[in-house]
């Protein structure tokens, strides 16, 4: 069975935020990433959005969409650096986007710790 993620669909109550940022993430990344790694992303999102409706957790939705979205980024050859992990690239990648729309720093900051120090290892601050 395939699912469009383009599609905003309601799955136990999360779906994907109704905003500008949220769509130009989307379509970012769309275009970025190869389809696997889109709906991979896609599917982080609501997997965690998912696990943190379930333990009562409060979180920002366009925040882990911009962070579930950009985790895999760094394994593109558009941002792929030959001096940092994947993982780091990726953060740089939503940390600069993010800039772009206006975002304030702390958030920024949140997405830019829950991708770039996955993995361990001494990171680059946002």
């Amino acid at each position: 069975m395939n699912i469009d993620l383009t599609m905003n669909i309601d799955l136990a109550g999360i779906r994907i935020p109704d905003s500008k940022l949220a769509r130009e993430i989307m379509e970012l990344v769309r275009d970025t990433e190869p389809a696997l790694l889109f709906h991979h992303s896609s599917r982080v999102y609501y997997w965690g959005a998912l696990a943190g409706k379930r333990r009562g957790l409060r979180f920002d939705p366009e925040l882990l969409y911009a962070g579930a979205m950009f985790h895999d980024m760094g394994l593109t050859d558009q941002h792929s650096s030959a001096d940092e992990r994947f993982e780091v690239d990726g953060a740089n990648a939503a940390r600069d986007f993010l800039r772009s729309h206006a975002i304030a720093q702390q958030d920024i900051e949140t997405v830019w710790t829950a991708r770039g120090a996955r993995g361990g290892g001494a990171c680059t601050s946002a």
